[in-house]
C-alpha cells in the first residue's frame, strides 16, 4: 500500500468510526423523534445527491427542490399514517406526474428532443423518489416495532461487517472480479469475505446482546440482507457510472457522498424489515 492509499485508509476508517459511534449513539439512545429526524435526513440527503446527478435541463434547481419537498411529504406522512406504503407510492406517482405534466409547458418551443428529455428526468424522479425518498422510512419502521432497537443495531452491524470484510479480504486476496464493468475492484473473495464477516458480527451480538434471536436467524439474516447490501452497492455503481459520476458527492471524507457510504443500507433496508418479521 503507497503512501497515497494509506492516507486515503485513514481517512476513512476516521470518518466511519465517527459517523459509527454517532449513529449508535442516536439509536440507542435517541428515541423515535431523533430516529424520525435522521431518516428524513438521510432520505433528504440522498435525494439531493441524486438530483446533482439525475437533473441536466435548465430547470433543475426547481426540480430539485420540488422532490426535496416531497421527501419532506411522503417522510411525515410515513410517520402519522403507520402501515401506507402503498398509497405513498401513489401519492408519489401522482405528484411527479402532474408537477412534470403542468412544467412541461414550458419546453413547447424547445421540440420533441427536450419533451423527451423532460419526460425522462420525470422517470428518474419516481425511481429516486423510490429508492432514495421512500426506502429510508424502513429504518424508522424497524426500529419502533418490538426489540427495535437491537433489530436496528444488528442492521447496521451486518452492513459495516460486510463492508469491512469485503474490502480488506478482497484488497489482500480477491483475484476473480465479481462485476467489472460496474465495479472493477470488487472480487468474488472479497464478496465472500464479506458475508463471513456479517455472519460472524450477528452470531456475536446474539450470544451477548440479543439471545431472543435464534441460531438460524443469525445466520440467514446476515446471509440474505448481505447479499442485498452488496447488490445494492453494484447498483449505486451503475447509477453513477450511468450519469457519468465518481461519486455521489464528498460530504464524508474518504467515502464521497452520503449514497456512496448507504447504498447498501437503503437497498437492504425492506430485506431486513421483511426477515425480521419472518424470524422474530
Amino acid at each position: 500500500m503507497n503512501q497515497k492509499e494509506n492516507s486515503e485508509l485513514k481517512t476513512r476508517v476516521v470518518t466511519g468510526l465517527a459517523g459509527g459511534v454517532l449513529l449508535l449513539s442516536l439509536m440507542i439512545w435517541g428515541g423515535w423523534l431523533v430516529m424520525f429526524i435522521l431518516t428524513t435526513s438521510l432520505s433528504l440527503g440522498l435525494v439531493y445527491e441524486f438530483t446533482q446527478m439525475a437533473f441536466k435541463l435548465s430547470d433543475r434547481q426547481e426540480k430539485m427542490y420540488f422532490l426535496l419537498g416531497l421527501t419532506w411529504v411522503v417522510s411525515c406522512l410515513n410517520l402519522f399514517l403507520g402501515q401506507s406504503e402503498y398509497g405513498l407510492l401513489i401519492l408519489i406517482f401522482f405528484a411527479l406526474f402532474i408537477y412534470f405534466l403542468i412544467t412541461a409547458k414550458r419546453y413547447e418551443n424547445e421540440g420533441q428532443s427536450q419533451l423527451l428529455a423532460h419526460l425522462k428526468e420525470m422517470s428518474f424522479s419516481f425511481f429516486g423518489m423510490f429508492y432514495l425518498g421512500f426506502l429510508p422510512t424502513y429504518l424508522r419502521k424497524i426500529y419502533e416495532g418490538p426489540s427495535g432497537v437491537h433489530w436496528a443495531l444488528v442492521f447496521l452491524f451486518i452492513n459495516w461487517a460486510g463492508d469491512t470484510g469485503a474490502y480488506f479480504i478482497g484488497k489482500k486476496y480477491g483475484k476473480n472480479k465479481l462485476y467489472p464493468l460496474i465495479s472493477p475492484k470488487k472480487s468474488w473473495e472479497g464478496a465472500w469475505g464479506g458475508l463471513a464477516a456479517s455472519v460472524m458480527i450477528t452470531l456475536f451480538y446474539k450470544w451477548v446482546f440479543f439471545n431472543k434471536l435464534s441460531l438460524f436467524g443469525a445466520i440467514v439474516i446476515p446471509l440474505v440482507v448481505g447479499a442485498m447490501a452488496q447488490v445494492g452497492d453494484f447498483c449505486e455503481s451503475f447509477i453513477k457510472r450511468a450519469f457519468g459520476h465518481k461519486d455521489s458527492g464528498a460530504i464524508l471524507p474518504g467515502h464521497g457522498g452520503l449514497l456512496d457510504r448507504f447504498d447498501g443500507v437503503v437497498f437492504s433496508l425492506p430485506i431486513m424489515y421483511a426477515c425480521i418479521r419472518v424470524f422474530a
